[in-house]
Formats: C-alpha cells, structure tokens, sequence
C-alpha cells in the first residue's frame, strides 16, 4: 500500500464516518431522512468556507466506497468506519474526488474572497439615487457572501474623496468604490488626479438602462427647455443652472450651451439631492439630476421635468412620457452612464473573478432586478474582459466630450 495514503486518509476519518452514516442512512434506511440529511449538511474545507455536503468530494468518496461494495456488519457497523476501509482506496478515487472538490467550490470559495466584511464607499449623501441603488446592491451582496457588506457614504470632490479612499486601500477586494460615469468626468475635466481606468482595477462594471432629467423650480418661470434657453438669451450668465462642477452633469450643462447658444450661469450645487432642494427652493433656475431622484421629487409636487438626456436619442424607454432634450432640438444633449465597483490596483486575480462573479449573482437576483425596475435604473452587470473594455471605451468618450468642451 503507498505510503501516502495513510496520512490523507488518517485526516479524512471524521469526515468520512459521517459520510458513511449519512448515505448509509440512503441505502439502507429511511430514505426521505437521508435525503434531508445529505442536502441540510455543510462541510467546513477552511476557514470561512463551507460548501454544501452534497457538493463535497467526501460525498463522491463514499459513493466510491459502497461502489466497490466495502464491507459493513450490520446496523450497529452503518455507523462507523474503520481504517482499513479507507485506506483501500485507490490513487484515481482519491484523484477524482479531488476534483468534484474543485468543481464544487465557487469562485469566492477559490479565492478565499471575501474573509471579512466589505465596504462599498459611495461618493453620495444618504437618501440619493446613487446611495439607494447602492444599498439594495449592498442587502443582496451580503446574502450571496455571507459576510457584511456596508456602505460608507463619503461625499465630495466629484468623487474624488471616495475614491482617495479607495485608491489608498489594501487591495484585497475588502474596500471598494460604488460610483459612476461622473468620476470619469472628475478625472478628465482636472477635478480628480487619479485615472479611474488605468490606476484602479476593475472587477464590476454595470451599464445602467436609466437617464438624467433637467428640471426647474414648481413654480419657475419655464415650462419646457425652450422657455429657459430664451430667457437665458434674454439675459446672458443669469439663469443659473445648478450642477457638480467637473462632474456628469457638468458636462450636460455644456453641451445644452453649445446646442442652444445660451449662456448660462453655472454655479456648483454639489450632489444631486443638494441640487434638488436648491431648485425646490427657488436658489437656482435650473438642475440636471438623475431621472429617479428628479421623478421622486416631481411627483410631490416639488420640482418639474422639463426634458431627459441618456445614452441614446429619443426618449429613456424607462420613462417614455416625458421628452427628451434631444426631440426639443438639442441632438448634442445625450449622455449616457455606465456603474462599477473599482477596487486598489494591483487586485489579485482570482478575488477580481470572486467578486464579479458575486455581483452577478446579485444583480441577476430576480427580486433586485424588480426593484431597480421599480427605481427607473435597471442595473445589468459585464463579464471581466467585456466590462474592463466598456469602461475604457467610455473613458475614452468622455475624454472627447471633455475636449469638445474645452475642458482642460
């Protein structure tokens, strides 16, 4: 009998008396309360990892054992296992059972990802549409992993303090950034240091089906875009026009200038919920914020729509009652955006396939894609390689857009 036997088979003992009792419990007895048995059971490979025990190479060893019909005396016999029976087994059961081992770990299993809590620091205030989309991420996340997931709203800088954080942070998949196209913008209009592409990895990106709106005050003195692109003719840098200076909607509010030949007087509201309480106030004339939040708000009576903007001309399907800035005669006023979770560089490999494949599991929850439904901003997620590559496409994009606007 080789030598190496002896060892592997000392260490599986436990666990194999188990198997034998459990499917034992399947051959010969009560047969409803074996199969309870065998999918209710988990088996502990390491540290934080579990996997079901029907899953397990234990589970294909045992099989293997009463395959080759090994020896049992009786009732009092189906609960033990002596050493001899295990000891007997062969190099290629051994070798198999190893890999039904492998082919049942998941990737999060594989690397060992995540064993801790993880953060998903988000560049927005509580209660915005970027914190809410976060959050119901954040619930199911914790369900696929098994550990913590909690969000850290840090706001400021167009992304840039989050991002800090981030960028900053031990690169093992336990911190990462929740944001969007606007830190891309932040990046190429100066506000941000930090290539969001090329200085952080990228193991979730997500394209989002939604659209931005431009709304006024409930009572302002425009009912549509035209209305306020002729009184921002009319009078030349006094309609304001509310946006994040050097983010997304900085750079909607340039292209509505370089469409309509107004000039608008830009001033900085910060975030999108900021934005909206100014506009509700009567502090500025004119905002651009995301459709649900601007929705949300419309609905109470609190601001008006006056047009939509997203990736695509025509109106968001999301949203097909209300027009679009571009069918108002303004085709330069699309902007489309794309989400991810970015993590340190030098992110190892194997955590980058944990994680995206633990935010696939989520996002394609048919439970989450109902409420992001509900929310106007339905959340889709890439592979690795296609997303990596549809992040730098839309870098390079907003790098054009940031030169049309002669952004420095």
């Amino acid at each position: 009998m080789p030598g190496w036997v002896i060892p592997i088979a000392s260490a599986a003992r436990p666990m194999l008396r188990r198997s034998h009792s459990l499917i034992s419990a399947c051959m010969w007895r009560n047969l409803p309360r074996a199969i309870s048995r065998c999918t209710s059971a988990w088996v502990s490979i390491s540290p934080g990892i579990r996997i079901p025990y029907a899953l397990s190479s234990f589970f294909i060893i045992h099989l293997c054992l009463l395959s080759l019909q090994l020896r049992t005396g009786g009732e009092k016999e189906e609960e033990t296992m002596s050493l001899d029976f295990v000891v007997r087994l062969t190099r290629r059961t051994l070798i198999l059972s190893g890999l039904a081992l492998c082919a049942s770990l998941t990737p999060a299993a594989a690397a060992d990802w995540p064993k801790g809590a993880v953060q998903l620091v988000v560049p927005a205030k509580p209660g915005g549409g970027t914190d809410s989309a976060v959050r119901v991420l954040a619930a199911k996340l914790k369900a696929v992993i098994g550990r913590p997931v909690i969000v850290v709203n840090q706001p400021g800088g167009g992304g840039a303090v989050a991002a800090e954080t981030v960028r900053n942070a031990k690169p093992d998949g336990s911190t990462l950034l929740f944001y969007h196209s606007g830190l891309l913008s932040a990046y190429h209009t100066g506000g941000y240091a930090h290539s969001p592409v090329g200085e952080f990895s990228a193991p979730a990106v997500m394209p989002i089906a939604g659209s931005y709106a431009l709304v006024s005050g409930p009572d302002g003195e425009s009912d549509d875009v035209a209305d306020l692109v002729a009184r921002a003719k009319a009078h030349p840098d006094e309609v304001t026009l509310a946006v994040q200076i050097r983010g997304a909607s900085h750079f909607m509010a340039g292209l509505l200038q370089k469409d309509s030949g107004a000039q608008f007087r830009v001033v900085d509201a910060g975030s999108d919920s900021d934005k909206l309480i100014a506009v509700q106030g009567g502090q500025v004339d004119a905002a651009f914020v995301n459709t649900p939040s601007a929705l949300q708000y419309a609905e109470a009576g609190k601001v008006r729509i006056l047009g939509t903007l997203s990736a695509e001309p025509g109106r968001d399907p999301l949203t097909p009652e209300l027009p679009s800035l571009d069918e108002q005669g303004y085709p330069s006023v699309v902007f489309g955006f794309t989400f991810f979770a970015l993590a340190p560089k030098g992110l190892p490999e194997e955590t980058a396939d944990a994680i995206n494949a633990a935010f696939t599991e989520a996002l394609t929850d048919p439970e989450i894609v109902e409420q992001y439904a509900k929310m106007k901003m339905p959340l889709g997620i890439y592979g690795r390689a296609e997303g990596e590559a549809r992040l730098a496409e839309a870098d390079a994009g907003m790098a054009e857009t940031a030169a049309l606007l002669g952004f420095k």
